[in-house]
């Protein structure tokens, strides 16, 4: 496979904390089954940032602009393994390898585009 980009991106906790109160703004920017996952885990703010970090790698990875974060879902396989699904033709014959991680205060994601 070949590499087509390379992203990584890291956030605040705290500042995702103070975003998630606006009214509506979770849904502006993930999907109603990454909001559910994030609610059901003990660090809701941990899970909603380090998910946001991965829509931003993503996103700096992709070879074209354009896609809304709300087409860039990140799920957990069984095993743990985060997993992203975009919904955008253009991402056809395109695999992201994505690693997550983060602490009480921070959250980054690195992705990397193959073809």
């Amino acid at each position: 496979m070949r590499v087509i980009g390379l992203g990584t991106d890291i956030i605040e906790v705290k500042r995702m904390e103070q975003f998630a109160q606006k009214p509506g703004a979770l849904e502006r920017i993930f999907t109603p089954q990454e909001i559910a996952y994030c609610q059901a885990r003990k660090n809701v703010y941990q899970h909603l940032a380090v998910r946001f970090a991965a829509k931003e790698a993503v996103y700096k990875a992709l070879p074209f602009g354009g896609v809304a974060f709300k087409n860039i879902q990140v799920i957990n396989l069984e095993n743990g393994r985060p997993e992203v699904h975009i919904a955008d033709e253009r991402f056809t014959g395109l695999s992201v390898l994505l690693t997550l991680s983060h602490t009480e205060q921070y959250a980054t994601a690195t992705a990397l585009v193959q073809q």
